[in-house]
């Protein structure tokens, strides 16, 4: 508990602050995870396409971070998730969904490092003026990043966790239950302390006794992302 609010129930928090106000019919949703994607993909070839035209910054900074990069390091992203909702009752089909992200962690090694993962995506948008509408999945994860190659900043992820969900509706109900992920990403120096990267994951997990409106039974998720992360490193 944190100020009488659980933590698992931070990432559907986090979901209602960032798109409140929003048009909350699917629709809408679709579009913008659309626009999303390919806005995704644009930068993804720009950031890539600036690491080739500078080989030299990437190298260095990739070939001295077992010894000079900080410790610590903190991060938020921001893209697109895949989201099935699937129970005994219902199997959906993918639908695009705002996804955002907040990790932290240290260094526990040249070729590892662990920490905290917090991430959530929106199912229905939130209104602070009708309580009865919104949806979401987050999740709140341990974490840990495998880094193969001192020559290049590739992390491979792997985590393990709670997830929660939200339904505002009438007839909806919470849940939450076990969850894990697994992902890579792609650091792109900017500084010494900031990076930029791509990242891909997948997510599932159960949702225990959530109502859509209806009961279901073994209710439960899966979600392919696609995100774009800031990262700040710092401490020694």
């Amino acid at each position: 508990m944190l100020g009488g609010i659980h933590i698992t129930s931070i990432p559907g928090l986090i979901c209602k602050r960032a798109m409140n106000g929003l048009n909350s019919q699917r629709p809408d949703l679709a579009m913008f995870g659309r626009l999303v994607w390919a806005r995704y993909i644009l930068v993804c070839c720009v950031l890539l396409a600036a690491a080739k035209a500078c080989p030299m910054n990437a190298q260095t900074s990739s070939a001295d971070r077992t010894s000079a990069d900080p410790k610590w390091w903190v991060s938020m992203s921001l893209g697109e998730g895949q989201l099935k909702l699937l129970s005994d009752q219902q199997a959906s089909k993918r639908d695009p969904t705002f996804a955002i992200g907040f990790d932290l962690g240290r260094r526990v090694g040249p070729w590892a490092r662990a920490g905290m993962e917090v991430n959530g995506w929106l199912i229905q948008a939130f209104n602070l003026n009708n309580p009865g509408v919104g949806e979401s999945v987050g999740q709140v994860m341990a974490i840990a990043d495998a880094l193969p190659s001192r020559r290049r900043p590739l992390f491979v992820r792997g985590g393990i966790g709670r997830s929660s969900y939200t339904n505002n509706r009438p007839s909806g109900n919470d849940g939450g239950g076990l969850a894990w992920l697994a992902g890579a990403g792609y650091e792109i120096p900017v500084s010494r302390s900031i990076r930029l990267a791509p990242t891909v994951g997948y997510s599932a997990g159960n949702l225990g006794h959530g109502r859509t409106p209806t009961p279901q039974s073994h209710f439960r998720y899966s979600v392919i992302e696609f995100k774009l992360a800031v990262l700040y490193h710092f401490g020694s």
